[in-house]
């Protein structure tokens, strides 16, 4: 027999002596504590909801309203002066006094009369009962609240019959009694919930000597609560449902864990080595919550597909993809759309091999599956993923071939570069001297002209290009520029800004001007 019953047993003999309580026993079968929805329910026969006294708050109630909006007239004439208009639907209070088609009535602190044509009453009942509770709570015999005859849950609703001092007298839908006050309220409060702090059992029952064994909750889950026994150390959880007791909860919030497949492999459906058999497969790779391990069969309790099973192939960190094997391409150059994290092997998990900057040029050397590409940069090299991270144009990469080049007479015009790449070629394309030993012009052609390659960062990228167009515009013939900047082709299969003729600066250089067929400004005479 479970403690709780046996205190309302007690307290029963007290309020009803033991006779009664013999007969209340004899007649019926469910004189066993038992939980309840609205709180924990003994049998006591007087203190059944059907015994209650009724409720001093549900009250039958006279209403009347005004069916249109009507005037309030001092005296029972149309002629007589108004007090106000009632709007349609107020509610006004009737005096009794009548006169022919007119009725007095009451509208705030104002006393008039209206036509009764206007006026609507009905009779009803007005339920101000319903209260709710804000705590597990204890129900007594009477208001002074010395004798416990059970109890009622948190959030339960309940009937207010009738208030004495600090006490309240309640109906549930097991019996009626008496509450402190200050546990009822008029609105529902909101729900209140737990985390499982560490995997663990739930019981039908409050007290470990009567344990029955309900259920497993698991690390991380959340659960609505209602109540707290101190003595036992349980919270009262409802598990699909079902109102269950467990000592592995609490308010403060568990981050869910996860593992990871680190092979394909059977889950099982215990623990136990030699008492669980297969219940599926995981497969390598897959990332499944976790909900305990077993230190002693070295399993993970692991929830897989919904269902919670046990695994001995799972762990914290993700396995290693399998590399896949590097492809010799044809090398070609690109730019980079970021600063990038290079890979020491083609997979998102693999060790870092270095960094390049954004608005570099970097030469592409291998491919492997899953859209990846070996980079070289100078000297650092590694393993990125080609789509969205490299691209053909430098939007801030400038190709020379003359005064501009390394060491000659305009070099230091190319200040604040982040790189620079020698011995490039801009294809498609012939160089031309014209009036002036280092006047060099480029221009369509069949061959290529040897360039160096100048990458600027977004910071010094926009500054640069405005500089380089206001000194290449300089150069004028018959009041037109002789420059333009244009975005070409160079060898490697990349495109770069460079100063190019225009279509009339270009008729005038190969007319007048002397063709270098080396396509290189140093070999020029």
């Amino acid at each position: 027999m479970q403690k709780e019953e046996l205190n309302y047993q007690r307290a029963l003999i007290a309020v009803l002596g033991v006779a009664s309580l013999f007969l209340v026993l004899l007649g019926s079968t469910n004189a066993h504590a038992s939980t309840l929805g609205q709180g924990v329910h003994v049998h006591l026969g007087a203190y059944d909801p059907e015994n209650a006294p009724p409720s001093k708050y549900i009250k039958k109630v006279t209403e009347t309203k005004t069916t249109e909006n009507l005037n309030l007239r001092k005296s029972a004439s149309t002629s007589s002066q108004s007090l106000g208009i009632m709007p349609k639907g107020t509610i006004v209070q009737l005096t009794g006094n009548k006169s022919g088609t007119w009725s007095q009535l009451k509208w705030g602190s104002k006393t008039g009369w209206s036509a009764s044509q206007y006026l609507s009453t009905r009779a009803y009942t007005k339920d101000d009962s319903v209260r709710y509770m804000t705590r597990f709570t204890s129900i007594y015999a009477t208001a002074a609240r010395s004798t416990k005859i059970g109890a009622v849950n948190f959030r339960s609703q309940v009937s207010l019959l009738d208030v004495s001092g600090t006490s309240s007298h309640i109906k549930t839908g097991s019996y009626h009694g008496w509450v402190d006050s200050k546990n009822l309220t008029r609105t529902r409060p909101a729900k209140q919930y737990r985390y499982v702090q560490k995997s663990g059992s739930t019981y039908l029952g409050i007290d470990p000597k009567t344990d029955t064994y309900a259920g497993r909750v698991h690390h991380g889950e959340k659960y609505e609560y209602r109540r707290w026994d101190g003595t036992n150390r349980r919270d009262e959880i409802n598990v699909n449902g079902r109102w269950v007791w467990t000592s592995v909860t609490n308010r403060d919030y568990v981050a869910p864990q996860y593992r990871y497949a680190q092979s394909n492999g059977s889950v099982y459906s215990a623990a136990s080595k030699t008492n669980s058999k297969v219940v599926g497969t995981i497969s390598k790779g897959t990332k499944v919550r976790w909900g305990a391990w077993d230190a002693s069969n070295r399993r993970d309790e692991i929830n897989l597909n919904g269902k919670w099973v046990w695994a001995s192939n799972t762990d914290r960190k993700k396995p290693a993809d399998p590399i896949p094997p590097a492809i010799d391409v044809k090398n070609y150059d690109r730019f980079t759309t970021g600063l990038l994290t290079l890979r020491k092997n083609p997979v998102s998990n693999s060790t870092s091999a270095g960094s390049v900057k954004k608005g570099w040029k970097v030469t592409v050397t291998h491919k492997a599956e899953g859209g990846w590409v070996r980079i070289s940069a100078g000297s650092v090299t590694g393993w990125i993923k080609e789509s969205g991270n490299l691209r053909r144009h430098g939007p801030y990469s400038v190709a020379v071939y003359g005064t501009l080049r390394t060491g000659q007479s305009a070099y230091n015009v190319m200040s604040g570069f982040q790189q620079k790449n020698t011995n490039q070629r801009l294809s498609s394309s012939s160089l031309y001297q014209l009036w002036n030993k280092n006047w060099t012009f480029l221009t369509n052609g069949p061959k290529t002209v040897v360039a160096e390659q100048f990458q600027y960062s977004d910071a010094k990228g926009p500054a640069m290009l405005k500089k380089l167009d206001i000194y290449e515009g300089q150069l004028k013939y018959q009041g037109r520029p002789m420059y333009t900047r244009q975005n070409v082709p160079l060898n490697g299969d990349t495109e770069s800004w460079t100063y190019k003729t225009t279509s009339f600066s270009e008729k005038v250089v190969k007319n007048s001007g002397r063709y270098i067929s080396s396509g290189d400004f140093l070999k020029r005479s």
